[in-house]
């Protein structure tokens, strides 16, 4: 996982949130995430906003998604699905709504099939009391929480930290078709065109994904390479190499 820069809701969201905050909410008028869903405008406004803010990557798998909207009448086809950080058995009243509380995570509702890693494997965890082994992507040290080798394989940047163990386990983040998707994405980088890569080439690659991640952390408009946060560690790793060789 990367770190996701959370920006500000989008007004629509805003907009139909305050009266359903009010106090003596009638029928009809209730925060909850099915009522949000028979918005559209607001439910497309945090879709389309959280897809920028993640650069299009899914927030716990870094598998690419994306929204298709059809060229004639139609609805926009979105290939990922809102994702509760607390899920909604544990929540407030309200906080299923809440735009801190929402990320963009594959695959997309009702998807016909149960995928063995990411949210759908996540399920209801964490509960309230186990939030402290949550290392959601919102925290500003998600980044640097895990490590990746060039297998794709991953692992708790630091011994002993139980919570990133526990998110690896409880997201299925060691899977063996996500780290396979990792491991070739890996391979590709650092083989363009089934060469092993150049010194030179690794540090453009490499300054390229930076600028594109710094891109979309303050707030502009970029995609990220999928599993780029993997591909960026092991860059660093080969860079260091390479430029020793050169000595």
């Amino acid at each position: 996982m990367r770190t996701i820069k959370k920006r500000s809701p989008p007004s629509a969201l805003t907009r139909w949130r305050a009266p359903r905050l009010a106090a003596g909410r009638p029928d009809g008028m209730e925060c909850t995430y099915e009522e949000l869903r028979r918005h559209p405008e607001a439910l497309e406004a945090v879709e389309d906003s959280l897809l920028a803010e993640q650069g299009g990557l899914c927030a716990y798998t870094g598998q690419r998604i994306g929204i298709e909207t059809p060229e004639a009448a139609g609805p926009r086809a979105v290939d990922f699905h809102l994702e509760h950080l607390t899920p909604q058995a544990h929540d407030a009243p309200g906080q299923g709504t809440d735009y801190a509380n929402l990320v963009a995570c594959w695959p997309r509702p009702n998807c016909g099939f149960e995928p063995s890693y990411g949210a759908r494997k996540k399920g209801d965890w964490p509960s309230t009391a186990e939030q402290s082994l949550f290392v959601s992507p919102l925290r500003d040290d998600c980044s640097k929480r895990f490590a990746f080798n060039r297998r794709g394989e991953i692992r708790p940047a630091r011994t002993g930290d139980t919570a990133a163990e526990e998110t690896i386990r409880r997201l299925g983040l060691c899977d063996t078709t996500l780290t396979a998707l990792r491991r070739e994405a890996i391979r590709g980088a650092l083989h363009p065109r089934s060469r092993p890569i150049r010194l030179s080439q690794a540090q453009r690659l490499l300054s390229h994904l930076r600028l594109a991640a710094e891109t979309v952390d303050g707030g502009g408009a970029a995609r990220l390479a999928p599993y780029c946060f993997a591909i960026e560690q092991a860059l660093e790793k080969e860079i260091r190499k390479l430029a020793a060789f050169k000595l």
